[in-house]
């Protein structure tokens, strides 16, 4: 079994098992030996190894599994929320807490065995479904995501929720009904930087470390570039630009992330990695040669803004564009 492919399906639920033939004991010794774990009660997943090196879809897959079991033991008046309900969306969050499971009651709110139910009224478009399980919409999702965090994993979460199509006007309804809630300030904050042009959390990261800097002029997003590309001309993307005075293309920034949802993800086709690395310096080739400079930067120098600012006020100078 491929452990970066353990998800809701191979869910095993005592009940079932029973039913099938098997004992509590085999279960249990399963458990003890390392190669099944109990993720709720009554239902278990095979052990992945060590979670440390899984992969985010991995862990995600079977968080989304810990999720759907826990929601059947809770009965009709909980519904996933929060980090739970926004892993069951896919929503691309920064460094979210997979560790607990969160619910939403308008009855009760309390801690509870590897998880927390938060009591608040949900309205009925507040409410669907995913997956055969009940969970908070999606903007409702985001806005308590944002709620729970620093401004950058708010901003993260809040930009995917654009981009998956929440609209400002949900969001902006849910800011009103949230309006008592714990961090209900952090989501006002983060609202004011949300845009949905970003395409990847390393993007919105860069974005908000960018807008640190007052040197660094606020960039232009998903800019379109005219470019001679294999042959044949076509429009291609860079994640930040800047312009001139005139209006003219002088720098590109390039956030060199894994994953580009406006692009080719490299794990998602019959591609290398390799050829997807070698096909990005052929577009960045291309970029180049319309006359922009183009500025790289990894995860670690987004997280490092003693390492990207300098990087990006650098190009800006040779481009003329700050001083």
């Amino acid at each position: 079994m491929d452990k970066n492919n353990i998800g809701p399906r191979d869910l095993v639920f005592r009940a079932d098992a029973i039913r099938a033939g098997r004992t509590d004991s085999e279960l249990n010794r399963e458990v003890h030996a390392g190669s099944s774990q109990r993720v709720w009660h009554g239902a278990y997943l095979p052990v992945a190894g060590d979670e440390s090196t899984l992969s985010y879809a991995a862990k995600l897959e079977r968080y989304r599994a810990t999720v759907i079991a826990a929601s059947l033991n809770g009965g009709p008046n909980r519904t996933a929320s929060h980090f739970s309900a926004a892993a069951m969306h896919r929503i691309p969050m920064l460094n979210p807490d997979f560790s607990l499971v969160h619910f939403t009651s308008t009855t009760t709110g309390k801690h509870i065995k590897r998880g927390i139910i938060h009591q608040a009224a949900l309205r009925e478009s507040d409410i669907v479904v995913v997956d055969d399980t009940q969970v908070t919409s999606l903007a409702r999702s985001v806005c308590d995501v944002a709620r729970m965090g620093t401004l950058v994993q708010a901003v993260c979460v809040l930009d995917s929720g654009l981009h998956l199509g929440v609209t400002t006007a949900e969001l902006d309804t849910q800011l009103k009904l949230l309006s008592r809630r714990r961090g209900i300030a952090m989501l006002r904050s983060a609202l004011v930087l949300a845009n949905g042009l970003s395409e990847s959390v390393g993007e919105t990261v860069s974005r908000v470390g960018l807008a640190d800097c007052p040197l660094i002029p606020v960039p232009e997003l998903q800019v379109e570039i005219e470019v001679e590309l294999g042959g044949r001309r076509q429009t291609v993307r860079g994640d930040f630009g800047w312009r001139d005075r005139s209006g003219r293309l002088r720098v590109v920034g390039e956030f060199d992330g894994r994953f580009k949802y406006h692009r080719t993800k490299p794990f998602a086709d019959d591609r290398l990695p390799e050829d997807v690395i070698y096909d990005e310096k052929l577009r960045e080739d291309a970029i180049r040669a319309t006359g922009p400079q183009v500025v790289r930067w990894t995860w670690s120098d987004a997280r490092r803004p003693k390492v990207l600012h300098p990087r990006v006020i650098a190009a800006l100078r040779a481009a003329g564009i700050v001083q």
